[in-house]
């Protein structure tokens, strides 16, 4: 994703933040298109110009708020981060579920909005994060502890990573985002470990 500039660079602004929740709020329930700056604006409690303070478009407001929960989302404190770097893969299989499950519950605004980018833009402005996302999965690997378990000799260490943890996400997307409860028949815990010993030891006898 393209760097965007702020017009004044002040992340720790009270207008600023204030602006970015707007949008944020917005976005996910109205859409890019369905929202106009002036309701971004009324919202934040500030006045159109103070929004073009920061941002010449409307479109570059919406790219510096994907840069900002991309950078927080990949933050080494959150969930999912942690689990990939502080235990080895495949020992970590079941942690990982319970990190991505935290990880959509946190970070569902992002979310939502590389929904919105996808629908309304083609995912013009999320396609390089994803493209490039098989490179922090192989770094997270370099960094993780030496596992107990073997990876088998045919098996892509990085690619199976990468399918396991988003495997868990679509279900936790669709357990908290879409609403769909129960949609595996069992709760979170259970569905967390049958991941787990499918992966681990797949499914035939």
């Amino acid at each position: 994703m393209a760097k965007t500039a702020v017009k004044r660079k002040k992340s720790g602004a009270p207008s600023l933040d204030r602006i970015l929740s707007a949008a944020s709020a917005l976005f996910t329930r109205k859409g890019f298109n369905g929202t106009s700056t002036r309701d971004i604006a009324g919202r934040a409690g500030v006045s159109l110009g103070n929004i073009y303070n920061y941002f010449g478009t409307k479109e570059e407001l919406f790219v510096s708020l994907l840069e900002k929960r991309e950078k927080e989302y990949f933050d080494p404190g959150q969930p999912l981060i942690r689990a990939l770097t502080s235990t080895a893969f495949p020992d970590n299989i079941e942690g990982l579920g319970f990190a991505a499950r935290e990880t959509v519950e946190k970070f569902s605004d992002y979310i939502l909005l590389i929904y919105v980018d996808v629908v309304e833009f083609e995912a013009r402005h999320v396609n390089k994060m994803f493209a490039r996302m098989r490179q922090g999965y192989a770094a997270a690997l370099k960094a993780s502890p030496a596992g107990r378990g073997r990876i088998a000799s045919d098996i892509d260490p990085a690619g199976a990573l990468m399918m396991v943890t988003w495997n868990y996400f679509n279900y936790f997307i669709m357990e908290k985002l879409f609403k769909v409860k129960g949609h595996y028949g069992m709760a979170d815990e259970q569905a967390v470990k049958l991941f787990a010993r499918v992966f681990k030891r797949g499914i035939l006898a």
